[in-house]
């Protein structure tokens, strides 16, 4: 009987291990302007600042936006990561960290189809292991139309008198072309029925395309939620953001569930990795005016 227990004592802790290896950690981080161009300042002290916060996501997979190349994900990430990016020419790229001890292997193309106009390209990313695989699209969507409807009746009613009015209606119609591509990846993935993902920065308060009641083509969630297997599903949706003490409590970076990977998530898993430091412009700049969202899934 001793032995049996003993067998049994130690048996456990293994178990409980590989339940916990299981979990693939993933996250989305937008990292404003982190590489060569003007705007970022930032000094030695602050790449030790947001390797710290890198080291307490201690993610498995990380959706970067406003990263240059992997030369700077590397300053931050460090180098047990493998990266991709979009090679489209221009500073604010989005990439892919895979951690290279994860046990899953990488196969990404960019998705072009997400470049309308001065908008940036998203990566397609296939997370394998064994016969366990999951997809991912990492985006930054067009910045500017955070809640305003997509149609193309009421982007013609926005008025464009003054330089922030144009910028705001340039930005809704880019917006809407990009909305037709991430629809299309999502219909095609739901064929496929692998558990698919799409995360990163969606420039979109979701909360508010469901509570203003946009239509398919008004709303980019409406856009992309269908019934079935393309019903999808955001942890974000019914969250308030903290970061920077919640003075944007609407989301607009967001990891969505198809409902097969939603059925892999791991209950109450999603984090929001919030700054330690008190809010200023200055740190906005030199850390992020994003913090880090993360979720857990059982692969």
């Amino acid at each position: 009987m001793k032995k049996l227990i003993s067998l049994i004592a130690i048996t456990l802790p293994l178990l409980s291990c590989t339940s916990v290896a299981d979990n693939l950690k993933v996250a989305t981080w937008n990292i404003a302007w982190l590489g060569s161009h003007e705007y970022n300042q930032r000094n030695q002290a602050d790449y030790q600042k947001l390797a710290h916060y890198a080291e307490q996501l201690d993610a498995d997979v990380v959706a970067l936006q406003e990263v240059e190349s992997a030369k700077w994900a590397k300053k931050v990430l460090g180098d047990d990561y493998d990266y991709y990016f979009t090679t489209k020419d221009w500073v604010q790229r989005v990439g892919v960290a895979v951690r290279k001890n994860s046990g899953y292997q990488a196969n990404a193309v960019e998705y072009v189809e997400l470049d309308q106009g001065l908008a940036r390209r998203g990566m397609d990313v296939t997370l394998t292991k064994g016969d366990k695989s999951v997809r991912l699209l990492a985006v930054h969507m067009k910045s500017g139309c955070f809640d305003k409807a997509l149609d193309q009746a009421n982007i013609a009613k926005m008025p464009n008198s003054t330089e922030k009015e144009q910028y705001a209606k340039t930005a809704c119609a880019e917006l809407a072309k990009q909305a037709k591509p991430l629809e299309a990846w999502v219909d095609a993935r739901a064929k496929e029925g692998v558990p698919f993902i799409l995360l990163g920065d969606f420039n979109r308060r979701f909360v508010q395309d469901i509570a203003l009641n946009h239509s398919e083509i008004q709303g980019l969630w409406q856009s992309i939620d269908d019934e079935g297997a393309e019903a999808l599903w955001a942890p974000t949706i019914k969250a308030e953001s903290k970061c920077w003490g919640g003075y944007y409590k609407d989301y607009i970076d967001h990891i969505v569930f198809d409902p097969k990977a939603k059925a892999r998530y791991v209950e109450n898993s999603f984090q929001q990795l919030v700054f330690d430091e008190k809010y200023s412009r200055e740190l906005s700049q030199t850390l992020s005016d994003h913090c880090p969202i993360s979720v857990k899934l059982a692969l």
